[in-house]
């Protein structure tokens, strides 16, 4: 006999993890807990895109934080070809496909639009497959690469062009060279440490004619520059070996100073060569007709110089010398040389790369911020962005009862969306827009989920009932600011700024400013409850842009209150950090506050997110950001004593990969999750260690992560919204052996199930969870047999299958079903289920493999979208049982009947015997023809011969089974009548058994 062992499952009390290195759990063991994707498909930023020579229907597009994609029929469907592959960095900047092998890709990584929210990346990336594989092929500290080139006859020969760190001087920045396909690199074109390299051509026909521009551009937390003495236009006749300045060039700007620089050279007339320059006074389109020796001004209009640090790319047609694009909030077409220029909308505005195939120049791909588009009519009709690429940077779950996850999409709308839907995929009718914007957090009344409120930079602040279609403005101070500097801001809202709802109070809301603003009538007023709770450094509050151009949007506003956090199990005590380096707490709902900023906090760290224990009241977690001061390395800073100390603990975390969010499980007190710029990690031990919870989640970064509903849901930035549902087998990994069958207990269940939908690699949509009960078990091998069983808590088997577990984490899906009555040969209408739904009640699942049984008890809840109640529902279940006993009764009788029929006909041979059997015979029929319609040869014959006793039972039980329902009143006197009616046939059968049918057979059987 197989050995039983048996879990419990968790209490509702909270569990405590040891916090010493011994906690540590074997990543194996939870590796096949996987994450789901659940979108939107709707794109975000792409910086980079090609197509393939000779190959019409292949195009490549990278993006921002979500890797690099592929599509082989247009664009009108996209795989990504990365996930497998990157391990620190999503972030792609530029890419090329080989001109002599359209097998070879490279990809340079770290995006070269960089606005506030960079994500950097890790080097250039190879594909000698067509992106079926790929592998770093160096350059790793480059950070943000603008350019690559592939030599078009020597694919072993690659430029690149790095643009450098963007928050800090850097010597790894400049023009690159490989000539043996990366092994080596050779810096052949260097400014500064400041200024890299943006921008790299090769003459088609002459590859060793190579240009390049070289750029001065970087941030810090509350400034942009771009522009300075080393910005240049730079020309080599002998591949990269020397290089002539043509910045000053005649028909150039010969004073000012010069910004980013953009070059391109006609693939038809090698002479000509086109570059948009950013520069205060006579920026825009310029031509070259001697190959850059002489340019003349073709087009300074504003429309093409919008943001030139974000935009401002320039591309030759590839077969038409006077046609022209420049790249901007739209693609600006000329097809007379830059003297005029018509717009494209590539379906988003906000564009970053342009392709035009060497061969049909109506074959294009834009990358905007929408993702990526292809057309193939030069611009006119273009493939839709259907990608799963959004960038979120805050989530938040509302409290329907099938929650929704809420956040605001970059360069979009904000975004409810279901995290499951009935029947199938999430998919564009899932989810809409909402309250807010682009930029910040989004929120939903805890009281009312139909009530959201969402932000967007500038401080704007908008509530939004989506049961009313109504919406108002209540930013805590709607001064129109746009383009302002920040020195002039009475309040300086952040780009994300914080919004928070009290746990203690539902209509109280905090926002933050330089200070903690409240809110009790929901945004109807609002009144400062802190000081300045910034450093209030003057000199970091300024103009953004320069030394050519301002850009003031909001991502610069600085000093500001980044996060606040009220503590769940204290009324009144709020923490609150901010972008410059300052934790402050209160005790009293903000009649004082107390400066706790950490000890170790880097200078002017960001405090990218407070958390407050759900567990203990003076424990917080502190996630600090300080990439914007070009320091990559982890900060996590906990507090178990109210901040008066606080420990940084970042081990396992690597040491280049800055943390944005720490979350405490709200079940399992110490263990935690933190959400980085490469992905997410969890400890088991109170912080001490850390280990990757990456899994099936691709490099990505992560913003925000919540937990809801016993769910891990993660706002990535560049690859929409994850869930790693259901963690209570996580919960309970502690100590359990990789070497030994698991049998986790389960979550409490219930009946809801949503159908997984189907499983398309290309599909435009999110999967649904698992339901009902969600049973998992980890194998170190896969065993040779496998039984599940859920049993009552009368020891009856209700539910047996046989899944085919593989080895490590394995995740099944049971609805307990009792068996019901199985009427095989009658003929049915409309007849009720196999099967009988399973009451709510404490059932036992039991697993047996090979020699072992594990047994671990589960609560089976009634459906929560019922208002029935238990008994109800034991009431719907014993009834149900009762009648399909009754159809079963039937249909033994029917059985028997027809068993004793047909030996009837087989003895009686002769015609007295016939003869002789004909009252029996006569007599089984008429109870045959009350419990089964024997004419109905067909579905539609029941129109003209009405249905019988065991259809009408097992009908009945259909009507008792639907919804989660006590019976009704007319169901019970259906089946008294019913019943009735098979007391009486019942008892003809068996006076017709015992006095015919049974003699009759002792007579032919002598």
């Amino acid at each position: 006999m197989p050995r039983a062992v048996r879990f419990f499952a968790l209490a509702p009390l909270l569990f405590v993890v040891a916090t010493t290195s011994q906690a540590q759990v074997d990543p194996d063991l939870y590796a096949g807990l996987q994450w789901r994707e659940i979108g939107p498909w709707r794109g975000g930023r792409s910086t980079a895109v090609t197509g393939v020579v000779g190959r019409p229907k292949e195009f490549y597009a990278g993006f921002t934080g979500g890797g690099i994609w592929k599509s082989v029929d247009e664009g009108e469907n996209w795989l990504n070809v990365s996930d497998k592959f990157l391990r620190k960095s999503g972030s792609v900047g530029c890419i090329d496909v080989s001109l002599s092998n359209p097998d070879i890709v490279v990809a340079g990584m770290g995006e070269n639009a960089p606005r506030g929210n960079i994500t950097h990346g890790d080097g250039v990336w190879r594909s000698e497959d067509a992106g079926a594989t790929w592998k770093n092929i160096g350059l790793q500290d480059t950070q943000t690469i603008g350019r690559v080139r592939i030599h078009p006859t020597d694919p072993n020969t690659i430029y690149v062009a790095a643009m450098g760190h963007i928050y800090g001087p850097h010597p790894d920045r400049g023009v690159y060279k490989t000539t043996d396909a990366g092994k080596t690199w050779k810096k052949i074109l260097f400014a500064n440490d400041r200024t890299g390299a943006v921008d790299i051509c090769l003459e088609p026909k002459n590859p060793n004619v190579v240009y390049a521009t070289t750029w001065e551009i970087w941030r810090t937390p509350f400034f942009l520059n771009s522009g300075g003495p080393e910005c240049r236009l730079w020309k080599s006749t002998n591949g990269g070996d020397t290089w002539t300045d043509l910045s000053r060039a005649p028909g150039l700007p010969q004073s000012g100073l010069l910004g980013k620089i953009c070059i391109d050279v006609s693939p038809v007339d090698p002479k000509q060569v086109w570059a948009t320059v950013e520069h205060a006074d006579k920026g825009g389109l310029y031509r070259s007709n001697d190959a850059g020796a002489t340019w003349t001004l073709a087009s300074g209009s504003s429309a093409i110089q919008q943001r030139p640090w974000y935009f401002y790319r320039v591309i030759a047609d590839t077969k038409d010398k006077e046609t022209v694009y420049v790249l901007n909030v739209m693609i600006h077409k000329s097809t007379n040389g830059g003297k005029q220029f018509s717009s494209l909308v590539a379906g988003h505005v906000d564009n970053h790369d342009l392709w035009i195939d060497p061969s049909d120049n109506k074959r294009i791909i834009s990358a905007n911020d929408g993702g990526a588009a292809v057309s193939i009519d030069a611009g006119r009709a273009w493939s839709k962005q259907d990608f799963p690429t959004a960038q979120f940077y805050h989530v938040s779950a509302d409290n329907a009862l099938l929650y929704r996850l809420l956040g605001c999409q970059q360069d979009n709308s904000s975004v409810r969306i279901s995290t499951r839907v009935f029947g199938g995929l999430i998919d564009e009718d899932a989810w809409t827009s909402s309250a807010g914007g682009e930029s910040g957090y989004m929120v939903a009344d805890p009281l009312n989920p139909d009530v959201v409120f969402g932000a967007n930079y500038g401080g704007y602040l908008e509530r939004q009932n989506h049961a009313l279609n109504i919406s108002r403005d209540i930013s805590a101070w709607p001064e129109q600011l746009t383009g302002q500097g920040v020195e002039s801001i009475r309040h300086r809202f952040q780009w994300t700024f914080p919004i928070v709802f009290s746990p203690h109070d539902p209509r109280t809301m905090y926002v933050g400013s330089q200070h903690v603003l409240r809110s009790t009538d929901y945004g109807g007023s609002w009144h400062s409850i802190s000081p300045d709770l910034t450093t209030n450094d003057k000199s970091k509050q300024v103009a953004s842009g320069g030394p050519i151009t301002r850009d003031n949007t909001g991502v610069e506003v600085y000093c500001t209150v980044f996060t606040i956090a009220e503590s769940p199990l204290k009324r009144g005590m709020i923490w609150a950090g901010s972008d410059d380096g300052l934790v402050h707490v209160t005790n009293n709902a903000g009649g004082s506050w107390t400066n706790v900023t950490p000890k170790q906090m880097p200078k002017n760290g960001l405090c990218s997110m407070v958390e407050a224990s759900p567990h203990r009241v003076e424990t917080a977690f502190l996630a600090v950001d300080n990439h914007e001061n070009d320091d990559l390395r982890p900060y996590i800073f906990i507090t178990t004593d109210g901040g008066k100390s606080w420990s940084n603990q970042t081990t396992g975390i690597p040491s280049d990969t800055y943390v944005r969010v720490v979350r405490e499980d709200p079940v399992v007190v110490g263990m935690l999750y933190a959400g980085t710029e490469s992905g997410v990690y969890v400890s088991f031990n109170g912080g001490a260690n850390w280990q990757s919870l990456q899994t099936n989640l691709p490099v990505v970064p992560i913003h925000d992560l919540i937990i809801k509903a016993d769910d891990l849901c993660a706002a990535t930035h560049g690859r929409s919204f994850w869930i790693l549902d259901n963690l209570v087998s996580l919960r309970q990994m502690i100590g359990r052996k990789k070497d030994q069958v698991s049998l986790f207990a389960p979550k409490p269940a219930n009946p809801i199930n949503f159908g997984l939908g189907r499983v398309v690699p290309a599909t435009t949509a999110g999967r649904n969870p698992q339901g009902a009960m969600v049973i998992d078990a980890y194998f170190p091998a896969a065993p040779k047999s496998c039984k599940l069983e859920v049993v009552d808590a009368a020891g009856e088997v209700v539910n047996t299958s046989e899944p085919r577990p593989t080895a490590g984490f394995n995740r099944w899906s049971v609805t307990p079903r009792y068996r019901g009555v199985t009427l095989t040969g009658v003929r049915m209408w409309g007849g009720g289920p196999s099967s009988i739904k399973a009451p709510p009640g404490n059932y036992t699942v039991r697993l047996t493999t090979d020699e072992k049984t594990l047994t671990v008890p589960i609560r089976w809840n009634r459906d929560p979208r019922f208002d029935s109640t238990d008994a109800d529902l034991m009431e719907q279940f014993r009834f149900s049982r009762q009648i399909s006993n009754r159809a079963a009764e039937g249909f033994l009788a029917l059985t028997s009947l027809r068993r004793d029929r047909d030996r009837i006909n087989r003895l009686a041979k002769t015609e007295e015997q016939k003869a002789a059997a004909k009252p029996a015979l006569d007599a089984l029929k008429a109870v045959e023809d009350i419990l089964d319609q024997v004419n109905a040869e067909n579905s539609q014959d029941f129109l003209n011969h009405p249905v019988k006793l065991i259809n009408k039972l097992s009908s009945l039980v259909g009507v008792v089974q639907s919804g989660w329902y006590a019976p009704t009143k007319p169901s019970y006197e259906v089946f008294a009548m019913l019943d009735a009616d098979l007391a009486r046939v019942l008892a003809d059968y068996k006076t017709a058994s015992e006095k015919l049918v049974r003699p009759l057979l002792v007579e032919l059987t002598k």
